[in-house]
């Protein structure tokens, strides 16, 4: 199936928050209302969503679970105006690939992906990694996810190679880097979309970042959008207090919550979805744990108390 959005390095851009995976009790996929969050996505204005990092979990899906999740995703996303990439991450090229076939069979319109794993890739396994699946997705556009749970980091002469030979990597998801590595990137491979994270978001658009796959836009999409559209024009003085917001939200309520509770990421990112009016439930695949309403009590007073202005009108 070909894919509906053409996404280039040129206008890959803006707020784009993960697609969380709402579970039924015996950890199936809950299709109505996965159906129903995509909808709702599409409502909020974003541009565009994703699968299969962390917040998705993909690490807890088998291949079927993989299929599954992808037909659906790419279906409700494309029926809701939304582009969507489909996060393709595996142990093994084979595996990769294999996904990469299933995500253009349905239409993704680009293939996120961290390197494999389980093991460090040297320089010369990340660049023939990047070939083969570039190969295997043909005109379909890839995005890296660069974490450090890849156990490296692709570093930015290494990223400006392999942004010159594969010229269908058009961005980079960047979920650590310090500002100095941040300038390095922008200057090594220009062209790339130069994606990072919530807690910084206004700084990596100074220094020249086109947007953020966000956690904070399942809480509130409008909030995000709005320090988005401030920075692209050069609004930074209006945008700071709502980044300040989100900083303050992630270090005074976020990390302490994960900290004293033993939350990993997809917990604190549907922990956010829940408490913005999102239909997708606070369970995670097990053996991980879930958030707890006593958490989503935590986190509204919070908001309520220090940063109102991160609620929408619906989870106040």
């Amino acid at each position: 199936m070909a894919n509906q959005f053409t996404l280039t390095r040129s206008n890959l851009q803006g707020v784009w928050p993960a697609l969380l995976t709402p579970w039924t009790e015996d950890d199936r996929i809950d299709e109505a209302r996965l159906s129903a969050e995509i909808a709702a996505m599409g409502a909020e204005g974003v541009h565009g969503t994703y699968t299969g990092g962390t917040a998705g979990e993909f690490y807890a899906q088998d291949d079927a679970t993989f299929e599954q999740l992808t037909e659906i995703a790419c279906r409700e996303a494309h029926r809701a105006d939304l582009p969507i990439q489909i996060g393709c991450t595996a142990l093994s090229t084979r595996v990769v690939k294999n996904r990469v076939r299933i995500a253009l069979r349905n239409g993704a319109d680009a293939i996120q992906l961290a390197l494999p794993f389980w093991l460090p890739l040297a320089d010369e396994e990340v660049y023939q990694f990047f070939r083969d699946v570039a190969q295997a997705a043909g005109d379909t556009p890839l995005v890296l996810y660069q974490t450090m749970r890849a156990k490296r980091r692709v570093d930015p002469p290494l990223l400006g190679e392999l942004s010159r030979a594969t010229p269908t990597l058009i961005g980079i998801k960047d979920t650590g880097c310090d500002y100095d590595v941040m300038q390095r990137i922008v200057a090594d491979a220009p062209d790339l979309a130069v994606f990072g994270t919530d807690v910084d978001f206004l700084e990596r658009m100074r220094l020249g970042a086109r947007g953020t796959y966000s956690s904070v836009a399942g809480l509130n999409a409008g909030l995000m959008l709005a320090i988005y559209h401030h920075c692209a024009a050069d609004r930074f003085d209006l945008a700071e207090p709502l980044q300040d917001a989100v900083r303050r939200l992630m270090y005074e309520v976020l990390h302490p919550i994960s900290r004293e509770e033993g939350l990993l990421d997809s917990a604190l990112d549907k922990l956010q979805r829940f408490v913005g009016g999102g239909l997708i439930g606070l369970r995670c695949q097990r053996p991980y744990r879930s958030a707890t309403q006593q958490h989503v009590e935590r986190v509204r007073q919070w908001c309520q108390r220090e940063a109102p202005v991160l609620l929408t009108a619906g989870s106040k």
